[in-house]
């Protein structure tokens, strides 16, 4: 378990390593898991320097983030992308994670989880949640119609492509940089939390002008946390803003910031099913190779 972002609190932390303990894993925490978070350059190379400690650690077969936040992007200038390429193994998190996700796709190549982090987990295995996160690291091909009867149909379709994106404003961060989301033939997936119907309309007008929306194959819209009154509205501002793209578009879909949080496989092909009533998400590949 790493700490990219912010240190979690200690209960739920606790809570999480039971959780995983519960159904049979050993949990390595980082050593400076707990503690609190000073943003200076020589705390960012630190931070580093343990993220990628857990990659050349043999005993290490998943990486799970703490917590979200902030901080993450302030590690990647001091990330090395081979350590990674060389020691490919799932890394699991969300929200501020979705920049070392999409760093980690584009520079080391390697495949990623958007998923809870371990102050989501609780020791039950009826929770959706938990079952997701253990069936995306333990079965390289899962079966499940992810959202299915959940998700909800904004413009019907079928599409095949690879799944990329996470939390929208960090997706947004990544344009012009050397590791800017790659979107060309993907679903693109997008979630976000506590920001006004404004700020999101913002940002996705800002991904359609840097060119990112014209080569999607599918829109996979998360849990969006926007103020409710302003719910349908936004949604006729979305599908006014892609209707040209002629894909499928799928809202409510149960990943992001509320529950249930499903473990999606990014940087994997999969089949986006949008049907008159509600959408889902299937393996088209293996994702654990």
């Amino acid at each position: 378990m790493v700490a990219p972002s912010y240190a979690p609190r200690p209960g739920w932390l606790l809570r999480g390593v039971k959780a995983l303990e519960h159904v049979g894993f050993n949990v390595i925490l980082d050593t400076e898991i707990e503690q609190m978070r000073r943003f200076e350059r020589r705390e960012d190379e630190r931070r580093a320097e343990n993220f990628m400690g857990m990659w050349i650690d043999p005993r290490v077969k998943a990486v799970i983030g703490g917590t979200g936040g902030y901080g993450a992007t302030r590690m990647i200038p001091y990330l090395e992308p081979e350590v990674f390429r060389r020691n490919p193994k799932p890394f699991v998190g969300y929200s501020d994670i979705t920049a070392l996700h999409i760093w980690l796709m584009r520079r080391s190549g390697i495949r990623v989880f958007h998923g809870p982090t371990v102050d989501d987990l609780i020791p039950s295995m009826r929770d959706p949640t938990m079952i997701s996160l253990l069936s995306a690291l333990m079965t390289p091909r899962p079966t499940t119609k992810i959202g299915k009867g959940i998700a909800r149909t904004s413009r019907p379709g079928r599409a095949v492509g690879r799944l990329t994106g996470g939390n929208l404003s960090l997706v947004q961060q990544t344009i012009g940089t050397q590791y800017e989301i790659d979107t060309r033939g993907a679903i693109l997936f997008l979630e976000e939390t506590t920001e006004p119907m404004s700020v999101a309309d913002e940002r996705l007008v800002h991904l359609r002008a840097a060119g990112l929306l014209k080569n999607i194959r599918g829109i996979v819209f998360g849990q969006l946390s926007l103020d409710r009154s302003e719910e349908d509205e936004f949604e006729d501002f979305l599908l006014d803003l892609v209707a040209d793209l002629g894909v499928p578009v799928v809202m409510d879909f149960p990943a992001g910031h509320e529950v249930p949080n499903l473990t999606l496989p990014l940087g994997t092909m999969v089949e986006l099913v949008a049907e008159e009533q509600t959408g889902w998400l299937t393996y088209a590949e293996d994702a654990l190779v």
